[in-house]
């Protein structure tokens, strides 16, 4: 009898230093080789939201002057409050170069929080528009966090209140970072060389923004500071945010004579998803954009909508369920658009299929809609309005055989669709 107690008495002790092992090392942070713990650092979820700006911003300024390093931030509840002011808005922590951030996962939340006078950014850069001086934020890589906004306020809407708000980056990569509730773009980060934003995730950006505003997106890339700019974000989902989902713009039409670039880009936008935002995706004067197996779903407005950009690409992508139309096209002003290419895509449940809509001066010319497919579109699946140059439609397919095109268009390549 002595013994089966004693056995019984070893075999609970067993079964509780199992219990005990698993519920502590899931518990245990996975903190990456060589990085730097910032909970040992004067971050703590217990602080005051100033405490763990002035101790996150302390450490990476420390780690920059020291050849860099990673900061690591265990899961948690973190509050932050500007700590630093800038051209327009403020800021909680402004990034160094050669430092990186790396949660444990989307339960490390960072919140910035308080109100503002023109908004609140998380992370910033921006010596150029500061200072004057072009200098690069260099080598840094944003991991394995979520950033949320929600209680931050602000008294005038401008541009600023991102999660990021970066001008003049190289070499910095996004991979699984999440931002919910920015006052403005959630992931605002201009003039990119070599790098990349992953499976990352904004929702609700823009929520101190109407649909007339500026920026107020999900993912904002501008760029025309030097010839060879370049990004690829890949495997992002983009939701409800006010304006865009993903969008691209030259930042020449605010200042053309800091963005004077306008060669040699590449932009590249695949296997994303976006839903529920004003237009999904799209540019503004923007050039050397591709979009690539993405897909729309139920914007407010439309899927894909290029206004006075050129030389673009939306291939092998789905738009459904989109309010006005699957695809847009818009000429104003005094620009020329052209070399808009729609290829191989499907427009599934809207009102149209494409619109294409010139105005102004300037010039419409070269666009192409090529062996798309669309369905169940309501009243035209073409709709051309105003002066356009040229166009080409070929080896498009519809099961509404109803377009409107415009009373003068120069040059219409109209052939092999099922219209014809």
């Amino acid at each position: 009898m002595k013994k089966l107690f004693y056995l019984s008495l070893l075999l609970i002790s067993v079964l509780l230093v199992i219990l005990f092992a698993s519920c502590s090392f899931s518990d245990i942070p996975s903190i990456p080789n060589g990085a730097i713990d910032a909970t040992n650092h004067g971050l703590s979820p217990y602080n005051t939201a100033s405490d763990n700006s002035k101790a996150l911003q302390a450490l990476i300024d420390s780690l920059s002057e020291d050849n860099g390093g990673i900061v690591f931030i265990p899961r948690g509840e973190y509050y932050f409050s500007a700590n630093g002011t800038q051209t327009i808005g403020s800021h909680c922590i402004k990034m160094r170069s050669n430092v990186s951030i790396m949660g444990d996962g989307v339960e490390t939340v960072l919140k910035p929080t308080g109100e503002s006078l023109y908004g609140l950014d998380m992370f910033y850069f921006n010596d150029y528009l500061d200072t004057g001086d072009g200098i690069y934020l260099e080598n840094c890589n944003f991991e394995n966090f979520t950033i949320d906004a929600e209680e931050t306020t602000l008294k005038t809407y401008t541009s600023a209140g991102k999660g990021f708000m970066f001008n003049l980056f190289r070499n910095c990569h996004w991979n699984n970072v999440t931002v919910k509730n920015t006052d403005a773009t959630g992931f605002g980060v201009d003039c990119p060389i070599d790098s990349s934003i992953i499976n990352c995730v904004a929702i609700g950006c823009g929520k101190a923004a109407d649909e007339d505003s500026g920026g107020a997106s999900g993912f904002g890339i501008g760029y025309g500071f030097a010839n060879g700019e370049d990004i690829l974000i890949k495997g992002c989902d983009s939701r409800d945010n006010k304006k865009f989902g993903f969008f691209f713009e030259h930042q020449g039409r605010f200042n053309s004579l800091k963005y004077s670039a306008y060669d040699y880009h590449c932009f590249e936008v695949a296997d994303c998803t976006a839903s529920g935002n004003l237009y999904n995706y799209g540019g503004i004067c923007a050039a050397d954009v591709s979009y690539t197996s993405c897909t729309s779903l139920s914007a407010k407005k439309y899927g894909f909508y290029f206004e006075n950009s050129t030389d673009s690409n939306v291939i092998s992508c789905e738009s459904k369920g989109d309010l006005v139309s699957s695809f847009a096209i818009l000429k104003s002003d005094n620009y020329d658009v052209k070399g808009i290419c729609i290829d191989k895509c499907r427009g599934i449940s809207t009102r149209y299929g494409v619109r294409i809509m010139s105005a102004g001066s300037g010039f419409m010319s070269e666009n192409t809609v090529e062996s798309c497919d669309f369905s169940s579109t309501e009243e035209y699946t073409i709709y051309t309005s105003g002066h356009i140059v040229g166009l080409a439609l070929y080896d498009n397919m519809t099961d509404l055989n109803i377009n409107y095109f415009a009373d003068r268009i120069d040059s219409l390549e109209n052939r092999d669709n099922s219209w014809n």
